[in-house]
C-alpha cells in the first residue's frame, strides 16, 4: 500500500486503523527483550522518553498503548496520519514540527513530562535517517527524563515504499521488539555533551536493529539445518 492511501485512510477512518492495529498486532508472535533496561529507569522514579527510528512505529504501537504516553506529531501529512491513529489507541498526540513550530512542540512535550507523563519521539528525519538530531537529547536535558532506544524488526512483513521504508508486519509474523540501555543527559550539559550523547543514542539505536534484524535473518537458516540434519539422521 502507497504512504497516500495510508494517509487517506487514517484520516477518514483513523479509529477503524486503530483497531486493525490492534487485531493485527494480537496475531503477532511477539518477543520483547530487554525490559530490565526499563525497569533499571523506572526503579530511579524517572519518566522516560522513548526513541525508535521512523519506519518501525507501528510494531511499537500497540505495546504502551492506552498508557497516555505524549507522541510528537507533525504537521506534515503523515504526522496528521499518525495522530490520528495514534489517539484512539490511548496515546496523547503533541502537535509540532522541526521545521515551521519547533518551539510550540517542544514546549508542549515539556508540559506532558511536567504532568508525569511518558515520551515517545523519532529522533531522526527524512534529512537525516537513522541519525539521531539534537532535539531529543536537548529535550530529555530539559524535562529530566532518560532517553531509552527501542527497536522492532519483523518477518515477515511489507515495507511501504516511502523514504522511511515504513514496515508493517503480516498477520502471524515474528516481532522482535527490544530495549537497550538508557541515555541520561545532565540539565548543566552544554552543547559538547549533548551532541556526544545524540551519538550514543544513534548508536544504541543502530545496534539494537542490528542484532534484531540478524537473529530474524539466522533462526529460520537454524530451524531449516536442524530439519536437513533430522531427515539425514
Amino acid at each position: 500500500m502507497s504512504r497516500p492511501r495510508l494517509r487517506f485512510l487514517a484520516s477518514n477512518s483513523g479509529w477503524l486503523v486503530a483497531r486493525f492495529v490492534k487485531a493485527l498486532s494480537s496475531t503477532w508472535r511477539a518477543d520483547v527483550t530487554g525490559l530490565e533496561h526499563l525497569q533499571a529507569v523506572r526503579d530511579e522514579h524517572c519518566g522516560v522518553i522513548f526513541c525508535f527510528w521512523h519506519g518501525r512505529m507501528l510494531e511499537l504501537a500497540a505495546l504502551h498503548a492506552g498508557k497516555e504516553v505524549g507522541v510528537l506529531v507533525s504537521s506534515h501529512p503523515d504526522g496528521v496520519m499518525a495522530a490520528k491513529i495514534v489517539d484512539p489507541l490511548g496515546y496523547v498526540p503533541i502537535r509540532g514540527s522541526r521545521r515551521r513550530t519547533p518551539v510550540a512542540g517542544f514546549r508542549a512535550m515539556m508540559r506532558h513530562a511536567a504532568a508525569g507523563g511518558d515520551l515517545a519521539i523519532t529522533p531522526d528525519a527524512h534529512t537525516d535517517i537513522h541519525s539521531v538530531l539534537p532535539g531529543a537529547v536537548a529535550l530529555a536535558r530539559r524535562t529530566g527524563h532518560a532517553l531509552v532506544p527501542v527497536a522492532a524488526a519483523a518477518r515477515p512483513c511489507k515495507r511501504v515504499e516511502s523514504w522511511d521504508r515504513f514496515e508493517i508486519p503480516w498477520p502471524g509474523a515474528r516481532v522482535k521488539i527490544r530495549y537497550g540501555s538508557a541515555v541520561w543527559i545532565a540539565k548543566a550539559a552544554d552543547e559538547r555533551l549533548i551532541a556526544s550523547a545524540s551519538q550514543e543514542l544513534g548508536k544504541r539505536l543502530c545496534i539494537l536493529h542490528r542484532q534484531l534484524e540478524s537473529e530474524l535473518t539466522e533462526q529460520p537458516r537454524r530451524v531449516e539445518r536442524r530439519r536437513r540434519a533430522t531427515l539425514s539422521g
